[in-house]
């Protein structure tokens, strides 16, 4: 028997193959997986609802295209999820965007990352540190902009597999571990 982590690798394999390697298509399918990662992780009824044996194929796929729909995504994306619920195996959702996730930085040089500031800033400032991090980490990079003013000062940029910390509350607790502070 396959291992799950292998298949959900496959099925984001098969999820790249089958989307159209336009930016726009790339970036619904992530938000598409990301919501149906954070209902079934979080959601014990949508879990369920997925899981059951008694639900018959045509009822999730029903509620799966309706979801699609909003998120704009290619009919393309069903067909791998139509394997998964024949296979019992939508509980690899939450696994399968964060490998989505990678794949896309990987394979499309496409980075989606979290922008943590202390306060609010302009969109020309927020721009220039984009233009920034896309230089030093030599990608195309899709921001999500959040505000934390737990912070500080400065900022937190996340991705996967990469965090950027230049904020002063960071800088204090270093200086308070030292015996600075």
């Amino acid at each position: 028997m396959i291992r799950r982590k292998e298949l959900a690798r496959k099925a984001v394999r098969l999820l790249i193959k089958k989307i159209p390697k336009e930016k726009k298509a790339i970036l619904k399918v992530d938000e598409f997986l990301g919501a149906l990662s954070t209902a079934y992780r979080k959601d014990k009824i949508v879990r369920n609802f997925f899981l059951s044996p008694q639900i018959p194929k045509e009822e999730k796929m029903k509620v799966l295209r309706s979801i699609a729909q909003q998120y704009e995504v290619p009919e393309s994306v069903l067909e791998v999820l139509s394997y998964l619920i024949d296979i019992n195996a939508m509980s690899l959702i939450p696994e399968i965007k964060r490998l989505y996730e990678f794949e896309l930085e990987k394979l499309m040089k496409m980075l989606k990352g979290e922008l943590i500031l202390a306060k609010k800033l302009d969109k020309k400032t927020i721009e220039r540190i984009s233009k920034v991090i896309n230089k030093l980490l030599d990608r195309e990079i899709e921001l999500e902009v959040k505000e934390d003013p737990s912070l500080i000062g400065g900022f937190v940029f996340k991705t996967q597999a990469y965090v950027l910390d230049t904020s002063v509350k960071t800088q204090l607790e270093k200086l308070a571990r030292l015996g600075g502070v």
